[in-house]
């Protein structure tokens, strides 16, 4: 099977070099171009300090009806206008695989998709694109995949590879939550670090906000069959924050680049799913409200 990945950022960079390099077919798409275009050098920077070169062969859209997986790794907000350009070409026998931050591309693919496998997946590898060729792989993580559809459910075939190339990877059954439980930690520590311009580690200096933001959010965690209590969710995220404290989210890195953020798919998702059952989450509004001012400035 070929790996195809849409969205050669940070984390489709990371994933698609440490799969090259270990002997998986890898390619890049891009829905941009007409035509196939050269392969696309990178260099990744490993762990231990050493690299690695790879040449990630590209391919262009019109070569999607003989893709046979596709790995989404777009920004959130750019899934469902990447994919767009596939609905009626891509084979129903290729397996979609999303891996993004937030939720809610989940729905449209179900939709516009509904005879293709179906997958998606949570992952906190740590990774930095310092420019358009050099990928530094900054830390180990979990990766984990479920399935959307009955159809994905036969594809944990997928696991052994990626366990293979990124150190660890897991098939879950309950990707859902998996997700959700990422959902929270990054609407907490994305907004708040990128509003403060600092890293994750600043959080411990603001203990009061967060555990004020996760009381807030329990009602819907609740809601959602979440058992754990308050004290729990603020322990999760100080952990994260600690264990990460010399990066810089990905939130805080969207504004100093001047870059479209995924609040809308982060903290506007759990907005909009709290709004469905009647409960107000004002102070993830005031978040959401501020990170879009800032946005405002630089986008249209």
């Amino acid at each position: 099977m070929q790996w195809t990945i849409l969205g050669a950022g940070a984390i489709g960079s990371l994933f698609a070099t440490h799969l090259l390099r270990t002997g998986q077919d890898v390619n890049l798409l891009d829905t941009r171009c007409a035509r196939q275009h050269a392969s696309h050098p990178m260099m990744l920077e490993l762990l231990d300090g050493s690299f690695c070169m790879c040449e990630l062969p590209c391919i262009s859209h019109q070569a999607v009806s003989d893709l046979t997986l596709l790995l989404v790794t777009t920004k959130v907000w750019q899934v469902i206008p990447a994919l767009e350009a596939l609905v009626g070409k891509l084979p129903h026998s290729c397996p979609i695989v999303l891996l993004h931050n937030g939720m809610g591309p989940e729905e449209w693919l179900l939709t516009h998709f509904p005879q293709n496998p179906l997958l998606t997946g949570v992952t906190s590898c740590g990774a930095f694109k310092k420019d358009p060729h050099h990928i530094k792989h900054t830390g180990l993580g979990e990766t984990w995949l479920g399935a959307l559809n009955e159809a994905g459910t036969h594809y944990q075939s997928l696991i052994p590879p990626l366990a293979n190339a990124l150190g660890h990877a897991a098939w879950s059954d309950q990707i859902r939550e998996r997700q959700w439980r990422k959902l929270v930690v990054n609407a907490i520590i994305n907004p708040l670090t990128a509003l403060y311009n600092q890293p994750n580690g600043m959080l411990s200096e603001h203990q009061a906000e967060v555990n004020a933001l996760c009381e807030e959010l329990h009602p819907l965690l609740i809601a959602e069959s979440f058992t754990e209590p308050v004290t729990a969710w603020c322990e999760v995220i100080f952990k994260v924050a600690e264990q990460t404290a010399q990066n810089y989210s990905s939130m805080q890195q969207d504004l100093a680049h001047q870059r479209k953020t995924e609040i809308d798919y982060i903290t506007g998702y759990l907005l909009q799913q709290a709004e469905k059952i009647g409960i107000k989450l004002p102070l993830h509004q005031d978040l959401y409200l501020k990170i879009k001012k800032l946005e405002s400035t630089f986008t249209t």
